[in-house]
């Protein structure tokens, strides 16, 4: 099998916890609708890229998770031409939420029909940075075969 590598012009999201909710006095869990709508565009987005047939045996997902950049992160100097706060112009950690496994989760739910499960990853990596000045957020998912 030949690794699959796409990028998506996506802002990256966590995966929401599911919800609970009492209907006729049995509870009733459900996943939240901006979950399941940023699930369907992953999926959407990542469709051109999918294989023609399904995925099997082990599996390495490497997940780049590349967001925008708060407001602080941006400031440059008229100046001088550099970022303001101690902060790099190129790419840098992101430390804040979402967390990490969240991100995966959202990740391998959209690309569930890819595969037969999720327990076919058996190496999964996450990566969370903010993007480089001037540039736009974006996912960065490559699947290939562990062997």
């Amino acid at each position: 099998m030949a690794p699959v590598t796409m990028s998506l012009a996506i802002e990256p999201q966590g995966e929401a916890r599911g919800r609970a909710t009492s209907v006729g006095g049995h509870a009733r869990i459900y996943t939240p609708a901006k979950t399941r709508a940023y699930r369907a565009q992953l999926a959407t987005l990542a469709a051109p890229h999918r294989p023609a047939d399904p995925l099997l045996g082990p599996l390495r997902v490497e997940i780049v998770a590349v967001f925008s950049r708060p407001q602080r992160m941006q400031r440059v100097s008229k100046r001088t031409g550099e970022v303001l706060g101690g902060y790099s112009a190129a790419e840098c950690p992101h430390t804040a939420k979402p967390d990490a496994d969240n991100i995966a989760k959202a990740v391998l739910d959209a690309l569930a029909s890819w595969w037969g499960d999720d327990a076919q990853v058996a190496d999964l990596r996450v990566v969370k940075r903010y993007v480089a000045i001037g540039e736009g957020a974006r996912l960065d998912v490559r699947i290939s075969r562990v062997e």
